[in-house]
C-alpha cells in the first residue's frame, strides 16, 4: 500500500527544507558577492520560489492522483520523463554533497574541531539510509515531531541576535551587474520546491491546503530574511568573513559572555535540520533512481546511493568550497532547467487542461 502524507506534513517538509544552505554560509556567500544587496538578491530568489510553490498547488489541483513522473509520461512520453528524473537524481545528489559538506564544517568549527571525518560520514548515512527504507510517512513524522522545537530556536536565537545589532545596513551599495549576476550565481542554494514535486502524489489533498502551504513558507521565507538582515547589522563590512551565520549572530557577543555557550541553541537547530534535510533529500533521490531504472527496488537503490556517496566523500574529490564553485557554475543551468523550466511547462499545460474542462461544464 502506497504511503501517504497530510498536507500538514508536506508543509512542514517545505518548510525544513527552505533552510537549506540558507542558515549557515548563503548570507556571507551574498554579502561577498554585492555586499548588504544581497539582502534583495535572496528576497528575488525566495520570491521566485514562492512562485514555484503556487504552480505546484495548481499543478496538484489538476492532477490530485497522478505523480510528477506520471503527468511528465502522460504529455511527453516515457523517456523524456526518465531524463528529466535522471536530471533531478544528479542535482539532489548535488545537494546533499553540498547539506553534508556545509554541515561538517559547521560542525567541525563549532562543535569539535579534532573530530574524525568518518564518524559524520557514518551519523549522516545512517540517518539517510535508516530513513529511505523506512519510508516518506515515518519521516514525515519525524519531521513533524521536531518542526516547532526548530522553529522556536530559530526565533530564540533571533531574539538574542537583538543584542548584536550595531547598524543598519548600508543598502544600494553595489553595481546593479552584481545584483543580476547573484541571482544567477546562487540559485543552487534554492530549489527545494523539487522535493515536494517529486512527493507529490503522497500528499492528500484536505481542506484550506493553499493556505496551509503558503503559512508554512512564509514562516520559513521570513525567519530567513530577518536572520540575513540581522547578520548584516551585527558584522557589516566584515560579514563575508563570517560562514556560520545562525551561530555567530549570538555568538560573538559580549552581553551574554556569563551565560555560556549560547550557541548550542543553534548547534541543535543545525543538527536536527541537517539530518532531516539529507533523509528527505535522499529520500527523492531514490525516487527518482527507482523511476529510472524501474527493476531496482529501494533496498537497491539506497545502496548504490551509499556506495557513490561515501566514495566521492572519502576520496575528498569534493570538499566545501569545491562544492560552492560547482554550484556557482555548472549546476545553476541544471537548476534553472529543473526549478523553473519544467515546472512552467507543467503549470501551463495544466492550465489548458483545465480550460478545457471549464469549457465542458458551460
Amino acid at each position: 500500500m502506497k504511503q501517504t502524507i497530510s498536507t500538514r506534513q508536506c508543509g512542514i517538509i517545505m518548510s525544513l527544507l527552505l533552510f537549506a544552505n540558507k542558515i549557515l554560509v548563503l548570507p556571507s556567500l551574498l554579502y561577498e558577492n554585492s555586499k548588504a544587496d544581497g539582502l534583495f538578491i535572496l528576497l528575488l530568489l525566495l520570491a521566485i520560489e514562492f512562485g514555484i510553490l503556487m504552480m505546484f498547488l495548481k499543478i496538484k489541483k489538476v492532477y490530485p492522483l497522478l505523480s510528477f513522473y506520471d503527468i511528465i509520461t502522460l504529455h511527453f512520453g516515457k523517456i523524456v520523463a526518465k531524463i528529466v528524473y535522471f536530471l533531478l537524481f544528479l542535482y539532489f545528489f548535488f545537494k546533499i554533497m553540498l547539506i553534508f559538506n556545509i554541515s561538517y564544517m559547521y560542525f567541525h568549527v563549532q562543535v569539535y574541531i579534532d573530530a574524525s571525518y568518518y564518524i559524520f560520514i557514518f551519523i549522516f548515512m545512517l540517518a539517510m539510509t535508516t530513513s529511505v527504507l523506512r519510508g516518506i510517512r515515518p519521516l514525515a513524522r519525524g519531521c513533524e515531531f521536531f518542526y516547532l522545537f526548530i522553529i522556536s530556536c530559530l526565533i530564540f536565537s533571533l531574539f538574542l541576535s537583538v543584542a548584536n545589532y550595531k547598524t543598519f545596513p548600508l543598502f544600494i551599495d553595489s553595481p546593479p551587474k552584481n545584483f543580476a549576476a547573484g541571482v544567477f550565481k546562487y540559485l543552487f542554494c534554492f530549489g527545494d520546491m523539487m522535493v515536494i514535486f517529486v512527493i507529490m502524489d503522497k500528499m492528500e489533498i484536505e481542506k484550506n491546503m493553499v493556505k496551509k502551504m503558503i503559512g508554512f513558507f512564509c514562516t520559513s521565507a521570513v525567519i530567513i530574511l530577518i536572520l540575513c538582515f540581522m547578520f548584516y547589522a551585527a558584522f557589516g563590512r566584515t560579514s563575508f568573513l563570517y560562514k556560520n551565520a545562525i551561530s555567530d549572530i549570538i555568538t560573538f557577543s559580549y552581553r551574554f559572555i556569563d551565560l555560556g555557550r549560547l550557541d548550542i541553541i543553534s548547534i541543535l537547530t543545525v543538527m536536527f535540520l541537517s539530518v532531516l534535510q539529507l533523509s528527505l533529500y535522499c529520500y527523492a533521490l531514490t525516487e527518482c533512481f527507482m523511476k529510472v531504472f524501474s527493476k531496482l527496488s529501494r533496498v537497491y537503490s539506497i545502496a548504490v546511493f551509499d556506495i557513490a556517496f561515501f566514495c566521492i566523500v572519502v576520496s575528498s574529490v569534493v570538499n566545501y568550497l569545491e562544492v560552492v564553485r560547482i554550484g556557482e557554475s555548472a549546476v545553476n543551468y541544471l537548476a534553472i532547467f529543473l526549478q523553473i523550466v519544467v515546472p512552467l511547462i507543467i503549470f501551463f499545460i495544466s492550465l489548458k487542461k483545465r480550460g478545457k474542462e471549464d469549457e465542458k461544464i458551460y
